[in-house]
């Protein structure tokens, strides 16, 4: 299949900007090309901004509540704890805020997208840890955040899906973080660039191999961090007991087979996992819902299928 037309227009586009090689790119540059959020489609009822202080930090979480969710009411509702993507380097609660409404709206939850602090000023595993201390905070207060303790899931795109597939292996551990699902779109799972997506798809479309490699070079503290299950949660020997899972991916993305080997490894690990690809999108597409039709057609599904699995605790 080729890409999609609004794709296609979309490439043909970026592909007049002339961008500086990467061995001259600073992360300030990088930061600089984020897009502002698109509009959402289904607006929050409420937006609340907060800080936590976490690993002697404070690290800002933005709580989204959806207007289905009634505050007189007795339940407590489910929640997404939400990982923006941007390879550990760039991104925003505000470049994230219209997908983390529309993904509350779609999904009859609770969205807590957290800022959590990036590289290279934050290097791995601090974002990371970050990442697992601020679900654990969601967790341990759920009561005042009238969130449902047993019906609290991870997700994120990219990077931020990294993180998330990161925090579900270590809550494993836990016996106070118990999460009900796992949302990862187009996840990084792998530090290495030798797969036949990468091979086939690691220029001309969007994210790059050498895009990757740099992300990556901002991340780690040094090549062998890499080799670490909660960098790399492809690398992790044993994958039993993970949460239910929706792995979403785009056809055209140097990072899908990565995507898809985190699939079948979860899957030989006897995990409930679903894999749903849309074969004529690229890398990022899943935020752009000004620019590609099928992303908030893929929003929808991601939260449906959120919905469903709440449903089910």
């Amino acid at each position: 299949m080729s890409v999609h037309p609004q794709v296609s227009r979309y490439l043909d586009e970026i592909s007049k900007v002339d961008i500086p090689p990467f061995e001259t790119i600073t992360p300030e540059f990088i930061r600089s090309t984020l897009t502002p959020s698109p509009e959402a489609h289904i607006p929050a009822k409420k937006i609340e901004n907060r800080v936590l202080l976490v690993n002697d930090t404070e690290i800002p979480i933005r709580i989204y509540t959806p207007a289905s969710i009634s505050e007189v009411s007795n339940s407590k509702a489910p929640a997404l704890v939400y990982f923006h993507g941007g390879g550990w380097v760039m991104g925003t609660l505000d470049a994230y805020d219209g997908l983390c409404q529309d993904l509350a709206g779609t999904g009859d939850c609770k969205v807590i997208s957290v800022d959590y602090r990036m590289a290279p000023e934050n290097p791995y595993p601090l974002p990371f840890k970050d990442a697992y201390s601020a679900t654990e905070w969601v967790s341990s207060n759920a009561n005042d955040l009238d969130i449902d303790q047993n019906r609290i899931a991870v997700g994120g795109d990219s990077a931020g899906g990294n993180l998330a597939a990161a925090v579900a292996l270590k809550a494993r551990q836990s016996q106070q973080l118990n999460l009900a699902f796992q949302m990862l779109v187009y996840p990084v799972t792998n530090y290495r660039f030798d797969t036949e997506s990468y091979q086939k798809y690691g220029i001309n479309y969007f994210l790059t191999k050498r895009a990757m490699q740099w992300f990556w070079e901002q991340y780690l503290p040094d090549e062998s961090a890499g080799r670490e299950v909660y960098a790399s949660p492809l690398r992790c020997k044993d994958l039993t007991g993970l949460p239910d899972t929706i792995v979403i991916t785009a056809g055209y993305d140097p990072l899908y087979s990565e995507a898809v080997q985190y699939v079948e490894q979860m899957l030989h690990f006897g995990n409930n996992v679903e894999h749903i690809n849309y074969e004529d999108m690229i890398h990022g597409f899943f935020r752009r819902s000004d620019l590609y039709d099928r992303a908030f057609e893929a929003v929808q599904l991601a939260g449906l299928k959120l919905k469903q699995a709440f449903l089910q605790k």
